[in-house]
């Protein structure tokens, strides 16, 4: 399945590739090529983040269903006419692990929304300043009409 994120395969050497650096630009400052910053890859990877967000929720839910059921079935199997007998350890362990697992899936959840919130934000920062950068060049006069 491929990503936003998935650079261009190319056999027999390694690269790293900032969306749409030339691939003879070169590193380090004052080189002639610019970068290019697809915005709409930013926008695609941020809204496949909010999907990720959402199907995460759905996971946790059937993991929660999943648990509390599988925790009343161990309660609803034990042993009578013993005092002691009211619930096995593993059903209660099974709560504890999924309120675990709730935290994670919070956590998860969280960073999903800010790394997502994040590419927005970026996405919106390069428009506006390409906007800005394009009319601020359409007003420059020149001798030349």
């Amino acid at each position: 399945m491929s990503t936003p994120f998935d650079a261009p395969q190319q056999s027999g050497s390694t690269r790293t590739r900032l969306n749409s650096v030339p691939a003879d630009g070169g590193g380090g400052g004052g080189g002639g090529g610019g970068t290019n910053v697809d915005t709409q890859r930013l926008d695609e990877a941020a809204n496949a983040l909010v999907e990720l967000r959402g199907d995460t929720e759905n996971v946790d839910n059937g993991a929660d269903d999943d648990c509390l059921s599988a925790s009343r079935g161990l309660n609803k199997h034990t042993a009578g006419g013993m005092a002691e007998a009211g619930s096995w350890a593993t059903a209660g362990s099974l709560v504890t692990m999924d309120v675990r697992w709730g935290s994670q899936v919070l956590n998860l959840k969280s960073l999903l929304q800010e790394i997502s919130d994040k590419l927005h934000t970026t996405s919106g920062h390069y428009t506006s300043t390409e906007q800005e950068e394009q009319a601020r060049q359409h007003s420059i006069s020149t001798p030349f009409g």
